[in-house]
């Protein structure tokens, strides 16, 4: 057996696609274009499919990936292609590849936040942000199999940047992703509306790369 890691997007109306499906989608798609892939034995024989780090529900993402293994080989290019011919819009995959890094190396994610607040320009919007995130401490409610509990936000942005576009800012930041810890920008826009009262009027997320433990981006 091959392993192998496909890269693709995930952009516009498929960002409403929610993972089960994207599985579902991936499994249809491989049939297909008749990607040589390894099945499961016993009773129900089904492609199996790891998605290192899944995306949340109505985020847009620049760098996901899934892993497979072949039962015989085929060029990295044919399967791009043969897959690009048979995926719904808004997906495309743009990569594939033997793995480098296995699952458990993820450690970050970089995100791209637009956001716009009601009855606030740009310019005050900004402002308003950069006083939030000047807080000594930024605590947010993260549900878990457990249930709730509360989690320090301040001490796991990294890089964060951000400017006026128009009526809306944009939020640049790094955040841990993985096993260890997985915070996602939502957790952030909540606490923001919570501490502030600012009602965020409209928001868009993507995911723009992933880094291993070392820094290095996730292949």
């Amino acid at each position: 057996m091959i392993p192998m890691r496909v890269f693709y997007t995930k952009t516009g109306t498929a960002k409403y696609i929610s993972h089960l499906d994207i599985n579902r989608c991936f499994q249809r798609a491989m049939k297909r274009a008749g990607i040589p892939l390894w099945y499961t034995e016993g009773f129900n024989p089904h492609a199996y499919l790891t998605f290192p780090l899944p995306l949340a529900l109505g985020y847009e993402s620049l760098c996901e990936c899934v892993d497979f293994r072949l039962v015989e080989a085929m060029e990295p290019e044919e399967i791009v292609r043969r897959l690009n011919q048979v995926m719904p819009m808004g997906l495309s995959v743009q990569k594939a590849a033997e793995p480098v890094y296995p699952a458990r190396e993820i450690a970050q994610a970089a995100y791209e936040i637009r956001l716009s607040l009601a009855d606030t320009d740009g310019g005050r919007a900004q402002q308003i942000l950069e006083a939030f995130f000047a807080q000594p401490e930024i605590f947010a409610m993260k549900r878990t199999k457990k249930g709730e509990r509360q989690v320090s936000l301040k001490e796991h942005l990294h890089g964060l940047t951000m400017q006026a576009d128009g009526g809306e800012v944009l939020l640049q930041l790094q955040m841990p992703a993985g096993n260890e810890l997985n915070l996602t920008p939502t957790l952030v826009l909540d606490a923001f509306s919570q501490q502030t009262g600012m009602l965020i009027e409209d928001f868009s997320v993507v995911k723009t790369a992933v880094f291993t433990k070392d820094g290095k981006i996730f292949a």
